[in-house]
């Protein structure tokens, strides 16, 4: 029995055109995940959908745990999409299982500002471990050292605040747009640093696991 179940919403004919080229992408990813991670059973729907992509990337992702869901979402009009067409579709697919390996562990979906923190963290740094000829995606690197210190102290007294999630990640309340991301990214990858563990290695740990020690 298979895994992953794989589905193409084909209401584009690009969409339609590349569905091959998409299906060979995803199944070799597939087989670069499933060699480092256990596997959870998946569904996986890729549709062109310019309501729900990252504009400067031309593509977006999302999981859901109640249908064990993972939507990859496509602007086949996008420039930057069309020409990292393969490239984009691994990352996105790479980001997206390691959100549905994370919420088997720790929940993500309805935790508080330091779980989102993490679980996004561990996409971006299992996105590098499984592709690693990539650079961290734009959103995991969108600020300086000295931006981020500045911006882990504000976070700090929030950290288990639930309802401020979506202006932390998307911007929102003076909060600059992937702030949680790369907060996030920075976090996992100190862990990774001290611990010399990977994402593939971490992603069962409770969120506090990931917190700075006290100098």
């Amino acid at each position: 029995m298979r895994n992953f179940n794989y589905e193409f919403l084909k209401s584009n004919t690009a969409l339609s055109e590349l569905e091959g080229g998409i299906q060979r992408v995803l199944d070799a990813v597939e087989e670069s995940i499933v060699s480092i991670v256990e596997a959870v059973k998946t569904e996986v729907v890729v549709e062109h959908n310019p309501e729900k992509y990252i504009p400067e990337l031309g593509i977006g992702g999302q999981y859901t745990k109640a249908e064990n869901r993972i939507n990859i979402y496509l602007d086949l009009t996008n420039s930057h999409l069309k020409e990292n067409l393969e490239q984009e579709i691994s990352r996105t697919f790479v980001h997206e299982y390691m959100h549905a390996l994370r919420e088997q562990y720790v929940s993500w979906e309805n935790g508080t500002l330091l779980d989102a923190l993490i679980a996004e963290g561990l996409t971006q740094s299992f996105e590098i471990e499984v592709l690693p000829t990539l650079k961290p995606a734009l959103y995991a690197t969108a600020f300086t050292e000295e931006e981020l210190r500045e911006l882990w102290n504000k976070a700090k007294p929030v950290l288990q605040e639930k309802n401020i999630i979506d202006d932390w990640f998307f911007g929102g309340n003076g909060i600059k747009k992937w702030t949680g991301y790369s907060l996030g990214y920075k976090l996992v990858q100190d862990k990774i640093k001290e611990s010399g563990l990977k994402a593939s290695q971490l992603y069962k740990l409770p969120s506090t696991d990931f917190l700075p020690q006290p100098d």
